[in-house]
């Protein structure tokens, strides 16, 4: 299989002082989500959190129990968050089934690692690279795998708790998604609405102005 050279997760944005939260788990995943509620990267009526059954359900997907962490991400924005982590595997109803994939990938790339059953595949991206916890603390650890690029095929401990990982999405993907909506604003992207309700968008060249 020829490698394929992974779009990073994990590359860090622009500090933003509203990441820098106490209060411990809670208050870090909390502060996460104001963060992207920036009227670009998301809106308030775009945070769709899921029910107490759905996240039952979802819990019943793999054997790890929910880290406490993770369980108020779901009840926040389990369902989507605007553009945030857009173009990833990592909200309901597409994170189920992500473990089965995972093991699925390891076995095409003849990778000799095998989870644990308190390990949560909880993101996939594009097929080709997952995240899962690892743990028992109520902010576990982050493992990642990318096809092509872990070394001896091999997952590897990328973050420390998960809500680095939130953390760090949210710095790389706020100044991303800020631009995006400037050049909204300008005229450099124009959006329009299909008639199946799908949007388009078009980088409008200067000699098209």
């Amino acid at each position: 299989m020829r490698p394929r050279r992974r779009v990073s997760l994990f590359l860090y944005g622009e500090r933003n002082e509203a990441l820098v939260a106490e209060g411990g788990w809670e208050g870090r995943v909390r502060s996460v989500v104001a963060a992207i509620t920036d009227g670009s990267t998301a809106s308030p009526g775009q945070l769709c959190g899921l029910s107490d059954d759905v996240i039952r359900l979802i819990e019943s997907d793999q054997p790890a129990r929910l880290a406490e962490a993770y369980r108020l991400f779901l009840q926040l924005i389990g369902s989507g968050a605007g553009f945030f982590l857009r173009g990833s595997d990592v909200y309901y109803p597409e994170m189920l089934g992500l473990k089965e994939a995972a093991v699925d990938l390891l076995s095409e790339n003849e990778s000799p690692f095998v989870f644990e059953n308190s390990d949560r595949v909880f993101l996939m991206h594009q097929g080709y690279c997952f995240d899962f916890l690892r743990g028992s603390g109520p902010d576990p650890e982050v493992w990642s795998y990318g096809e092509g690029s872990s070394v001896g095929t091999i997952p590897e401990r990328t973050f420390g708790r998960f809500t680095d990982w939130l953390r760090v999405n949210a710095e790389r993907e706020i100044p991303v998604w800020a631009r995006h909506s400037a050049e909204i604003r300008q005229g450099t992207i124009v959006v329009r609405k299909n008639l199946d309700g799908s949007i388009t968008e078009h980088h409008q060249a200067r000699n098209d102005w």
